[in-house]
């Protein structure tokens, strides 16, 4: 058994068939494989098989951005809350800090 590559009227790469190792040569079709690597439409030229660069690929199938869920945007405020409430005790203590040095520096 062997691989017959198919194409369509496009020459564009349609499906494989295992045929008979004596089996003929089928309208639309070869006995050349598709090299490894390449990205659809793959294409076939009378000699060879052609696709397209994986960058042309990615930037014809963008991967979607995934809709935040409820939970996501709970967690973000609290998140949120919590960097804001963290600021704002890093400021008291710096305050706190600023005069426990000035009443030491003026007792002294």
């Amino acid at each position: 058994m062997k691989a017959l590559y198919f194409y369509d009227e496009n020459k564009e790469f349609d499906h494989i068939e295992l045929v008979e190792d004596e089996a003929p040569i089928q309208e639309r079709s070869t006995f050349v494989a598709p090299k490894n690597g390449l990205f659809e439409p793959i294409t076939w030229d009378g000699e060879a098989w052609n696709g397209i660069t994986e960058e042309e690929w990615l930037a014809a199938h963008p991967a979607p951005t995934p809709e935040p869920t409820e939970q996501d945007k709970t967690n973000a405020q609290i998140l949120l809350q919590v960097a804001t409430n963290k600021t704002a005790q890093d400021q008291f203590n710096a305050q706190a800090l600023l005069q426990i040095a000035a009443i030491k520096g003026g007792t002294n």
